[in-house]
């Protein structure tokens, strides 16, 4: 059986030609009806003149639209590329110039600013528009056997340090880390999934809909997460796809225990993208009448641990790696650390990306000797159960969303007044992060932090706006002039809450 990401769904879409596959507002489409549709909109990007190799970015809230081109994109051979809709215009010219994207999938509210951004990239061709992809017709999908080692998927991630950086996977890992999933969580035929998350972020598009659509499965489509109608939805389903705010959400509302009593058939509640605070746990698993299956994963890698299924585990662990993944907690030294003891996570397995695009060094520097190093601190304890317990790297997690803290302060440096700043994470009891800014003004003009929120609400995605801004003299630095961004951390540590 080929490894191709490509082939298996081909396969599926085959195999499962008479069961509903996706469900978009009142439409469903069964496997067979999809196939038909992806051959439609694999025509239209070869009319466009999409090639096997090149990149065509994803900018739009129509997740039906979405989601049809990401999958047409990689049955033809070419790179699916999602992209946040609410990046400005500026952001879009980073990640357009970056990932040498040819064509944009958008809409009507981002053609302007797709526009704008692409307008003096070398060898962008052009727009396509969600309407073309959504009237684009049936067609058999054309005999295209895509090779394992072809690339296939793109998202981006920070990684450790510096500039986003697009985070590739080829065929065969994407197929490995879907795969390993589906057999984990033992999803297949007579389960209902409901999506109600970003398409643009690995957990949405990729964890839930690229992993349901090889397991004969059917998928609920929502347009974002709703307290009272995500909770009407999911009593059509028996799996739920979702990170800690919406329970967070549920438990601030009177009408969620009584509407929770409805939730008889859901045999899974999954969480992730953050940690879940474990002191809602109990009340969470008593109201649900099971406990949440919590698992670990990123960009780079996929989902990497789970807690199986029906395990209850109060205190938060992430559980153990998935079939196929290895896993160490390692001292500086890297040598593994004794059961109990925080270090950090170095991975090993065929569902980790194969490449950071157009970074040779940057790839290299993120294994060592063949591990690739999270960047993520752990701990296991005497079952094998991996214990998240921070991050060592920069980037901030606010509700599920990555905020890259070098692109903020480089919005916030163009601010007249500063000289410089530093961004970083607060701890919060809901977001699990927010996003919290250090200023040193050059003091040619006087700074609030109404001036800073009002600047950046202007020239960045609404949830990387820094929520706390203060003004120091000057940053701490290490001796090499490295900002010490952890002694800020501590420094404001009990501000994420105020």
């Amino acid at each position: 059986m080929s490894d191709s990401f490509a082939d298996l769904l081909r396969t599926s879409l085959e195999n499962n030609s008479t069961r509903p596959a996706i469900r978009f507002d009142q439409e469903t489409l069964s496997y067979g009806d999809l196939a038909l549709r992806l051959g439609g909109v694999v025509n239209l990007l070869k009319a466009r003149g999409l090639r096997q190799g090149e990149v065509i970015a994803l900018y739009t809230s129509d997740k039906k639209a979405l989601l049809l081109t990401d999958l047409a994109a990689m049955l033809l051979g070419a790179i699916s590329l999602p992209l946040n809709d609410r990046f400005t215009a500026p952001e879009m010219e980073y990640y357009l110039q970056d990932s040498t994207a040819t064509l944009a999938l958008t809409d009507d509210a981002g053609r302007e600013t797709v526009a704008a951004a692409g307008a003096e990239q070398i060898g962008f061709r052009g727009i396509i528009s969600t309407d073309e992809v959504l009237h684009a017709g049936q067609a058999a999908l054309p005999e295209m056997p895509i090779a394992s080692s072809a690339p296939a998927f793109m998202l981006y991630s920070s990684g450790t340090t510096g500039q986003p950086k697009g985070v590739l996977y080829h065929h065969d890992n994407l197929a490995a880390a879907v795969t390993a999933l589906r057999d984990f969580w033992q999803i297949g035929f007579g389960d209902r999934l409901l999506n109600c998350l970003p398409l643009y972020h690995i957990h949405g598009v990729s964890f839930c809909s690229h992993m349901m659509l090889l397991s004969g499965a059917e998928m609920l489509i929502e347009p974002a997460f709703h307290p009272r109608r995500t909770l009407e939805t999911l009593t059509e389903c028996n799996v739920l796809f979702a990170i800690p705010t919406f329970y967070y959400s549920w438990l601030d509302h009177d009408f969620f225990r009584k509407m929770a009593s409805g939730l008889s058939d859901v045999r899974l509640y999954t969480c992730g993208s953050a940690p879940i605070r474990s002191e809602v746990l109990p009340e969470l698993e008593e109201i649900l009448g099971q406990p949440i299956t919590n698992r670990y994963g990123m960009t780079e890698a996929h989902v990497i641990t789970s807690l199986p299924l029906g395990v209850s585990s109060l205190e938060g662990s992430c559980g153990v790696p998935l079939p196929g993944i290895q896993l160490r907690v390692v001292g500086i030294d890297r040598q593994d650390m004794p059961t109990g003891s925080v270090g950090q996570v170095l991975i090993k397995g065929p569902n980790i990306f194969r490449e950071y695009w157009g970074r040779p060094e940057a790839t290299a520097e993120a294994f060592e000797d063949g591990w690739f190093v999270t960047g993520d601190l752990g701990k296991l304890d005497d079952e094998g159960y991996l214990h998240h317990a921070g991050r060592c790297q920069e980037m901030i997690i606010t509700s599920g969303h990555n905020v890259y803290p070098p692109m903020v302060e480089r919005v916030l440096n163009a601010l007249p007044g500063v000289r410089e700043s530093a961004v970083f994470g607060l701890p919060h009891d809901r977001k699990g992060e927010i996003v919290a800014a250090v200023i040193v003004t050059d003091n040619t003009a006087e700074l609030t932090e109404q001036h800073v929120h009002s600047w950046c609400v202007e020239r960045l995605v609404d949830y990387s706006v820094p929520t706390r801004v203060f003004f120091v003299d000057n940053l701490p630095r290490n001796t090499m002039g490295k900002v010490l961004k952890r002694q800020l951390c501590v420094q404001w540590a009990d501000a994420g809450q105020n």
